[in-house]
């Protein structure tokens, strides 16, 4: 059935019954003065307790003073959330029987609008080009087209051709803005048994005509979660097979180098990953890095785990046996932080370079979904 979501929407300053401050570790220090600099803000949305009935929830956490401000809003986060952050908003993408986007602005932590992406869509994804939203939704022909001014659905365009897909539906999952292409990432897998009907897709779409541009066809199946970039322009995402531990192990995160003939190779292997990337995160620069945060093939464990740009060095389990996991996010000024998934004890923990500075997890009021939503930025 579908849920309709009431928007009851909070200052996140404000006091009142949906919102409570958590501080953990003792000495923790206030939040900084509004008059001050600006210091990082990491945002979560999170599913309810085993993606039951909505709503889900956003907190946030002041990276600087460790204060969490659990459920900013009640309403506006559904059942299976993921997360985006363009030109200053914030996008929760609401899947599953969502079917909408929401927009928050992330300076001022305020609703801005909701968008339906059609009954029984599932969205995956956002990319944004001006003012067109573009999302990749697994119960349609391809990419639904939203205008943020409008607050309307404008468009679908059918990816059915260009990936080959034959039951109408290619199951695309990510989407990404590069100049005025948007790269879109297709599994191509059947409905019913959702085994691989081949390898996976990557289309990229001309946002100036909305039209196909050109394909690549990936050298594994099933391109999975976030597209990620790199400092170069270059685009990772991973991918996975789904259908059991040995096959896993032979996926990979898969590079993409844009372009006019743009080119797809597999970077990081699962096999070396010793398990499948949740979400891929990229610490800026001087010294680039991104971080991972992977489950193992029987999606028992998860860690945080660590690639180098520069060297291409990876180091796995940063993160301690005891932690599980799910997402990470990495901020302007480096810090990292994680979702840990622990059942008894869910929340953030931050890290430092290859250090955890918190001895507990700041808990954000949910456990974590797997992957796909977090962020961290400048507000």
């Amino acid at each position: 059935m579908k849920f309709v979501y009431v928007l009851f929407v909070l200052a996140a300053a404000s006091c009142g019954d949906n919102q409570k401050d958590q501080t953990a570790d003792a000495g923790a220090t206030a939040d900084a003065p509004a008059d001050g600099p600006s210091t990082p803000r990491a945002v979560v949305v999170a599913p309810p307790v085993n993606f039951g009935p909505p709503p889900g929830l956003m907190s946030a956490l002041d990276v600087a003073s460790l204060r969490v401000t659990q459920n900013l809003f009640a309403g506006v986060v559904g059942d299976d959330p993921y997360l985006r952050l363009y030109n200053g908003m914030l996008y929760v993408i609401n899947r599953s029987d969502g079917d909408n986007i929401t927009i928050i602005d992330a300076g001022s932590l305020t609703y801005v609008n909701q968008i339906a992406t059609g009954a029984g869509s599932n969205p995956q994804d956002v990319a944004v080009v001006g003012d067109k939203l573009y999302v990749p939704a697994l119960g349609t022909a391809g990419v639904v087209v939203l205008s943020q001014s409008a607050g309307t659905m404008t468009s679908t365009i059918d990816l059915n051709l260009a990936t080959g897909e034959t039951d109408g539906k290619p199951d695309c999952v990510s989407a990404f803005t590069v100049g005025t292409d948007v790269y879109v990432a297709c599994d191509i897998y059947d409905e019913t048994t959702f085994v691989p009907e081949g390898n996976g897709k990557i289309v990229v779409i001309d946002s100036t005509t909305d039209t196909v541009r050109t394909t690549i066809t990936l050298n594994v199946p099933n391109p999975q979660n976030e597209f990620a970039q790199l400092p170069d322009g270059d685009l990772m995402i991973a991918a996975q097979a789904f259908t059991s531990a040995t096959t896993e192990s032979q996926g990979c995160i898969v590079r993409i180098t844009p372009g006019t003939t743009p080119v797809a190779t597999c970077q990081i292997n699962n096999s070396d990953l010793n398990g499948i990337a949740n979400h891929i995160a990229l610490k800026p620069a001087p010294d680039p890095v991104l971080w991972l945060a992977v489950a193992s093939f029987d999606f028992s464990t998860g860690t945080l785990s660590s690639w180098n740009v520069v060297n291409a060095q990876l180091t796995n389990t940063v993160s301690a046996a005891s932690e599980m996991i799910k997402d990470v996010t990495a901020c302007p000024d480096g810090t990292v932080i994680a979702a840990d998934g622990t059942m008894t004890a869910p929340g953030f923990r931050v890290f430092s370079g290859m250090t955890e500075t918190t001895t507990m997890p700041l808990p954000f009021g949910l456990p974590p979904g797997d992957g796909n939503g977090m962020v961290c930025y400048d507000p």
